[in-house]
């Protein structure tokens, strides 16, 4: 045997390892940021329906009551706003995704009293953020207002 022999074959086995770990990593690496992204599209679907579900409770119980929530905005929210739509309201959140702006939105079955915008296009508000839902009555009806704490 050779004394550069082993050398020889070692560097083999180790440039054949370094062949199958490489695309691996990379493979696992664009793997995490499709996910990442991912993660954040389903952030922002809960956070807008968190919202319109617990504006709908706080609705029916009647009027003064009164509900906190925390809610994680994530990174990708172009922008989130409240509107008053005929009897009710809506709660709005557009975000970017790889292919281009979506838009999530859920109904409300009260009208909103202060239609605004949480997060405006071009500012960078992510991260947690604390919403109060009041009730109130006027008119003969039951109306709802959300608030960024």
């Amino acid at each position: 045997m050779k004394r550069g022999q082993i050398s020889t074959e070692l560097l083999i086995i180790v440039g054949l390892v370094l062949l199958i770990f490489i695309p691996l990593l990379a493979l696992v690496y664009f793997k995490a940021a499709e996910t990442n992204e991912e993660i954040a599209a389903h952030q922002a679907e809960l956070l807008v329906f968190r919202l319109a579900y617990l504006s709908n409770s706080i609705g029916s119980l009647g009027t003064n009551s009164t509900i906190y929530t925390d809610v994680y905005i994530p990174k990708n929210v172009i922008s989130l706003s409240t509107s008053r739509v005929g009897n009710g309201g809506e709660i709005t959140m557009k975000v970017q995704t790889p292919n281009g702006e979506s838009e999530i939105s859920e109904v409300v079955r009260y009208p909103i009293r202060n239609p605004s915008e949480f997060v405006r296009p071009g500012e960078t508000s992510y991260g947690w953020a604390r919403f109060k839902i009041v009730s109130y009555y006027e008119e003969g009806r039951c109306s709802i207002e959300i608030t960024k704490e």
